[in-house]
């Protein structure tokens, strides 16, 4: 699929002219499902371009017309006017925002947000039970003799392995630590 080119207003550099970008005129149903998220700038742009334009032709009275957004194709331009450059910015923010919002609430992070057991019930618990029972993972009791160094253990859990995810990608180091040394303790 060809794209049009269209010329976009630099986010980090207001004083450019413009930047050149090639993107894709989609159809809205052909379009990614809401869930995912947006990974690409022109993406980005794009959607912070087309809300601003619904917000200009509320102000100015006119309709959303969001029934037939569905089916017909709109073009991906960012407002050249300068006071909607500031919501576009509020745009990019808030979406900024969610993003690091959800990383933050999934337990991602550079310093240790709760206890060894804490973050054993919410990162561990639901396969490993409560108990270190083994519900859909294996039972913890003498994880210790299973992992005789706890940098062995410590590996496992940031780097995975068989159905166990890798942890080091959303907790950090000293949290893995801190369940390391609940579950050693814990479960003999």
């Amino acid at each position: 699929m060809s794209g049009k080119r269209i010329a976009l207003a630099s986010p980090k550099c207001p004083k450019r002219a413009a930047r050149r970008l090639a993107v894709p005129m989609v159809p809205r149903r052909q379009m990614r499902s809401q869930s995912e998220p947006i990974t690409s700038l022109a993406r980005l742009e794009g959607l912070c371009g087309y809300l601003a334009s619904g917000m200009a032709k509320h102000r100015s009275g006119g309709s959303l017309q969001f029934a037939s957004a569905a089916v017909t194709m709109h073009p991906v331009t960012l407002p050249e006017t300068p006071y909607l450059r500031p919501l576009t910015s509020l745009a990019i923010l808030a979406v900024s925002l969610g993003v690091a919002l959800s990383a933050c609430s999934s337990g991602g992070g550079e310093t240790p947000s709760a206890s060894g057991s804490d973050l054993y019930a919410a990162n561990c618990a639901r396969c490993h039970g409560s108990q270190g029972e083994g519900i859909i993972g294996p039972s913890l009791a003498g994880v210790a003799q299973t992992f005789p160094e706890e940098d062995g253990q410590i590996a496992f859990v940031s780097n995975g392995g068989g159905g166990m995810p890798m942890f080091s990608e959303i907790l950090s180091k000293a949290d893995i630590q801190a369940i390391v040394e609940y579950t050693r303790s814990t479960f003999k």
